[in-house]
């Protein structure tokens, strides 16, 4: 299987930097690599995935990080939220 072009990039992540598209290309990475790639950097982080992956993977995520800047940071929910005000008492307390 070939490696994604500058016309797959932009079908499946939209209208981002040229240069950005063409580092993607340049990795060499398969469309199914690429959908991988922008579910991670879209998705939660789960830090111990990330730090298994393989670089060209990681050099995806990186760079589709950085070209994704409007996903931001996602709010803290459920268990990760509570632990984050937990530690904002704490905070204050001290």
């Amino acid at each position: 299987m070939g490696g994604v072009t500058e016309v797959d990039v932009a079908a499946v992540i939209g209208r981002i930097d040229e240069i950005i598209i063409r580092e993607i290309v340049r990795t060499g990475a398969s469309r199914p690599e690429l959908r991988r790639a922008l579910a991670l950097a879209k998705g939660p982080g789960d830090l111990d995935a990330d730090a298994a992956l393989p670089p060209r993977m990681q050099r995806l995520v990186d760079l589709l990080a950085v070209a994704l800047p409007e996903q931001g940071p996602k709010p803290l929910q459920g268990p990760q939220r509570r632990l984050h005000a937990a530690i904002k008492g704490i905070e204050r307390a001290a």
